[in-house]
C-alpha cells in the first residue's frame, strides 16, 4: 500500500504528477535559497531584525536584561544598531528571543546570522519530520514546498524565530499524541512566551479537547518563564518593555496582514474576528478526539482572528496544513490547500499604496474559507453524510429518507 493516493510502493518510480510536483517544489526551494544567499552576500549580511536581537542580547549580557528596553541606550551604545540608518521600531520582542540569541553574540553579526538561520532550518526540518504526512517523494516535496513559500522565506531573511516556534508546536502535538502531556505543555509554554500572538488559541483548543494535563503543564511553564522574566527585567525593564509594546502596536506594518488593515478597527472587523474564533472552537469541540484537527484549528483560528500579525507569521499555517493532510481529507479539500500556496506567494508584492490592500486580501479570504471548510466537514450531520458518501458513493445521490432506509437494510 502507498502512503499517498497515486504514490506507488517503495522501489517504484513515482507517478508523473507527483514527480512534476516534487520538481516544481524543488525549484521553488532552490530559488528561495539562492535569493537568501544573494541577499546575504550582496545586500545585507545581517538584517536589521537580527541586528536588534544581537544588540538586545549583548546589552543584556553586559548591562543586565532590563537594558534591552532602554531605547536611548539601545540606540547609542551598539555598533550594530548604529549601522541602521533609520531604526523602524523599538526593540519590543519578549526577552526569550534575546536569551535564545545570546550564545550567538560570541561571533560577529554576519556569522551569528548564518548560525541563527541554520538553527531555524533545523527547526523547520524537525517540525516536518514530526508532523508532515506521507513518505518518500511526497514527504520530501512537502518540505521543499515549505522552503519555497514566501512567508517562510521572509521569516528566514528577517531572522524571525517562526521556524523555532513551528518546531515547538509540532513537538507539543507529537508529545500529546504520545500521551506525554507534561512535555507537550512545556513545549507550548516556550512557544507562547516566544510569540504569544501566533499560538493564542492553541491552549484554548487543548482545553476544549479535554487535554487538561497538557494545559496545566502549559500554565505552569508560562508561570515559570513569566517569573524568570519578572526577575530578569525588574520594574525598570518591565516599564521599558511596556512602553516599547505600546509604541509598536501603533505601527501600521503590524496590522497589514489582518482584517483591521482591510476593514479598519470597527464593529464589522470585531464581528468577523469573533465569528472566526467561534468557528475554530466549534471545530475543536466537534472533533476534539482528533489531535491533528485540534491543533490545526487552533493555529488557523489564531491567524484568521489576529489583530497583530505579519507575513512571516503565516508560516504557522504550514504546520496546520501538514496536520490536516495527516487526516486524509478529500481531494477537493487538498486542492483548497494548494490554492493557499498561491495566496501566500501573492504576499510577495510591493507594500505601497493600494498594493498592500489588494495583494494581502486573498490570504485573509483563504483563511476564512478554510475555516468554513473545516467547520462544514466537522459538523456532525455533514460529517456523517460525507463519510457515508465516501464509503458508498452510490448512496450519496439518494434522497435523505431513501438513503436512511438503504442504511437500515444494509
Amino acid at each position: 500500500m502507498s502512503g499517498l493516493a497515486g504514490q506507488p510502493a517503495s522501489g517504484r518510480r513515482p507517478p508523473l504528477w507527483l514527480a512534476a510536483a516534487a520538481v516544481g517544489c524543488g525549484w521553488a526551494a532552490l530559488y528561495n535559497t539562492a535569493s537568501w544567499i544573494s541577499t546575504y552576500v550582496v545586500r545585507s549580511p545581517a538584517h536589521e531584525d537580527v541586528l536588534m536581537y544581537y544588540t538586545a542580547a549583548e546589552l543584556g549580557l553586559r548591562h543586565g536584561w532590563a537594558a534591552m528596553y532602554d531605547q536611548g541606550l539601545f540606540r547609542s551604545v551598539s555598533p550594530a544598531v548604529a549601522r541602521i540608518v533609520d531604526l523602524p521600531a523599538p526593540f519590543a520582542s519578549p526577552p526569550l528571543v534575546a536569551w535564545l540569541f545570546a550564545p550567538f553574540t560570541v561571533f560577529p553579526e554576519p556569522v551569528a546570522y548564518v548560525l541563527w538561520t541554520l538553527l531555524s532550518l533545523a527547526a523547520l526540518a524537525l517540525a516536518w519530520h514530526l508532523a508532515a504526512p506521507y513518505t518518500g517523494v511526497a514527504k520530501i516535496a512537502l518540505l521543499l514546498l515549505a522552503v519555497g513559500l514566501w512567508p517562510v522565506w521572509v521569516s528566514f531573511y528577517l531572522g524571525q524565530p517562526n521556524a523555532i516556534l513551528l518546531a515547538l508546536v509540532a513537538l507539543c502535538w507529537w508529545f500529546s499524541s504520545k500521551e506525554r502531556p507534561l512535555l507537550a505543555g512545556a513545549a507550548l509554554a516556550v512557544a507562547t512566551v516566544l510569540k504569544p500572538q501566533d499560538v493564542l488559541l492553541v491552549p484554548v483548543a487543548l482545553l476544549i479537547a479535554g487535554r487538561y494535563r497538557a494545559v496545566s503543564s502549559w500554565a505552569v511553564g508560562c508561570a515559570v518563564l513569566g517569573g524568570a522574566t519578572l526577575i530578569a527585567l525588574g520594574q525598570t525593564g518591565l516599564i521599558g518593555w511596556w512602553h516599547a509594546i505600546q509604541e509598536v502596536q501603533g505601527l501600521p506594518v503590524d496590522t497589514d496582514y489582518t482584517l483591521a488593515h482591510l476593514l479598519g478597527a470597527g464593529p464589522l472587523t470585531y464581528l468577523l474576528w469573533a465569528l472566526q474564533v467561534a468557528a475554530a472552537l466549534a471545530i475543536v469541540w466537534w472533533r476534539r478526539r482528533e489531535l491533528e484537527i485540534v491543533f490545526a484549528a487552533g493555529l488557523l483560528g489564531t491567524a484568521a482572528a489576529a489583530s497583530y500579525f505579519h507575513e512571516y507569521d503565516y508560516t504557522n499555517l504550514v504546520l496546520a496544513a501538514w496536520l490536516i493532510l495527516r487526516t486524509s481529507p478529500p481531494l477537493w479539500h487538498r486542492l483548497w490547500l494548494l490554492v493557499g500556496v498561491l495566496t501566500m506567494q501573492l504576499m510577495d508584492y510591493d507594500r505601497d499604496a493600494l498594493a498592500a490592500v489588494t495583494w494581502h486580501t486573498p490570504q485573509l479570504i483563504w483563511d476564512a474559507a478554510w475555516l468554513g471548510i473545516l467547520l462544514l466537514t466537522s459538523y456532525p450531520a455533514t460529517r456523517a453524510w460525507l463519510m457515508r458518501a465516501e464509503a458508498h458513493p452510490h448512496r450519496a445521490a439518494l434522497p435523505a429518507a431513501e438513503s436512511g432506509e438503504a442504511g437500515q437494510l444494509g
